[in-house]
């Protein structure tokens, strides 16, 4: 039941990611650039987590070494993360981006092995195909024309920098920390670095309307909030390449609501992608449920 738990945690963390690009385009419709939603994102964000922290009377006190990792990883790991990300779309379409950006499973499940020598099965490598493969289909099918090799390289770093977020949270002394505890930091830390960005570019424009600012708190307690928290716990209960190949699972999220909410077209490959990423999720679930129990740390 424990690994369950955790299974259906970091599946709840990828649909939460995976509403991401919807909030974020309400928002952009309503006053909002990319620099004001993610400051909104995780600004409020540190906000909710703080009070939420306080009434439950968590201790949100760290060591000097885990302050400094958590700076780094929040940082590095997902401010700047997020920042080649986007920063990609400026040069090749946002589809293939994705593509490029979902290499992460693949170099969590490389450093994994080389770096924590952590042995990986042909269970989970064949998943990690079918994922892969499925995210091809579903993002990047017939992307191939524009390629950019500025724009490949910030995708594939991207992705390299969130498997380095997702191992440092795995493997690392941040095990121990509540996951409450270790998002309110990272969305601390974020938020006061792109205010500060924000307000040296000049970017920090408030020309907002109600249906924006609800659109970004959305953002922020959903996509945040319950899915970074999740995602944390998640990871102290199953692999960190279990999470990484379930978290495939997130653009197909953003593909149905786009479908559903955004009247998007719906093409063959588009299933077939997501059948292919649904086979892995089921494949990678059961293998990690028989799979050795995973120590806790309390």
């Amino acid at each position: 039941m424990t690994k369950t738990r955790g299974i259906l945690l970091i599946m709840l963390a990828a649909i939460c990611f995976g509403l991401i690009p919807f909030f974020a385009t309400i928002a952009y419709a309503n006053g909002f650039n990319p620099f004001t939603v993610t400051l909104f994102r995780f600004g409020l964000a540190a906000g909710l987590l703080y009070i939420y922290i306080r009434i439950r009377r968590i201790n949100y006190r760290v060591s000097t070494g885990q302050y400094f990792m958590l700076f780094q990883v929040g940082l590095i790991g997902y401010g700047v993360m997020m920042l080649t990300m986007v920063a990609s779309y400026n040069y090749i379409p946002t589809g293939l981006a994705t593509t490029l950006h979902f290499v992460y499973p693949i170099a969590v499940m490389v450093g994994s092995i080389f770096i924590f020598k952590d042995k990986v099965g042909w269970k989970s490598i064949t998943a990690l195909v079918l994922s892969v493969v499925g995210i091809y289909f579903l993002a990047g099918f017939n992307a191939e024309e524009s390629l950019n090799f500025y724009g490949v390289s910030l995708a594939l770093a991207s992705g390299v920098l969130y498997a380095y977020y997702v191992l440092t949270i795995a493997k690392s002394s941040l095990r121990q920390v509540s996951a409450f505890v270790i998002a309110f930091y990272i969305s601390f830390f974020n938020g006061l670095v792109l205010l500060a960005v924000c307000a040296f570019t000049g970017d920090l424009y408030l020309n907002i309307t109600y249906q924006g600012f609800l659109s970004t708190l959305m953002l922020a307690l959903v996509s945040t909030f319950v899915g970074m928290v999740a995602f944390q716990t998640g990871l102290k209960i199953v692999r960190a390449t279990t999470a990484s190949i379930l978290s495939t699972f997130e653009p197909i999220t953003s593909l149905l609501v786009g479908v559903i909410l955004l009247a998007e077209v719906l093409a063959w490959h588009h299933v077939l992608g997501s059948l292919l990423i649904i086979l892995s999720v089921i494949a990678v679930s059961i293998f990690e449920k028989k799979a050795p129990p995973v120590a806790l740390n309390k």
